[in-house]
């Protein structure tokens, strides 16, 4: 028997999907407490930038496409029947929203490149599992991983990269390569 949510869920239209992932960027966007003049001067001034780094205006589609994939995976999960398997992927939805929402925080008010690399790198592990996970009964729901796999696979090499060449005010540490 499926839940409400899961009926309401099951008659969203594409076009309400990318409205929910635009309102989630944008709520997870705060949690940085910076307006994007500062997190842009942070991003491209501040900070050594790896030289494959793409420019900070192509973060915002990335992650609403993302998340317009994760909002759409979340909706096959609350329809599907096996709940252990359910269980298990719900978790992992809720790990790497987790890690969406507090990433802002970490990376542009504490300002820390190690924990950011962290974070983006559970991020891709999660996507990951969630990936194989998915893969072994639905490929369709497996499919709605694969940019977040894909993005933070890219991702996790611009991280490093920051965490190596610049100093972390978090963890008082000084930039591990120059």
């Amino acid at each position: 028997m499926e839940t409400d949510i899961a009926k309401t869920a099951g008659k969203l239209k594409w076009w309400h999907l990318a409205l929910i992932a635009a309102g989630a960027s944008f709520i997870g966007g705060l949690s940085g407490g910076t307006t994007h003049t500062q997190e842009k001067k942070l991003y491209n001034k501040k900070n050594k930038q790896a030289p494959w780094a793409p420019p900070s205006w192509l973060f915002a589609p990335a992650w609403t496409l993302n998340n317009f994939f994760l909002i759409k995976a979340l909706i096959k999960i609350l329809n599907k029947e096996n709940v252990a398997e359910k269980r298990k992927l719900m978790l992992l939805q809720g790990a790497i929203w987790a890690i969406f929402f507090s990433f802002n925080y970490i990376y542009f008010r504490k300002k820390s490149p190690i924990l950011a690399a962290a974070w983006t790198m559970a991020d891709a592990v999660l996507a990951t599992a969630s990936l194989i996970m998915a893969l072994k009964n639905d490929k369709k729901l497996a499919l709605n991983y694969l940019p977040l796999v894909l993005w933070t696979g890219y991702a996790s090499t611009i991280a490093d990269y920051q965490a190596l060449k610049n100093p972390d005010p978090v963890l008082h540490t000084a930039a591990l390569l120059n």
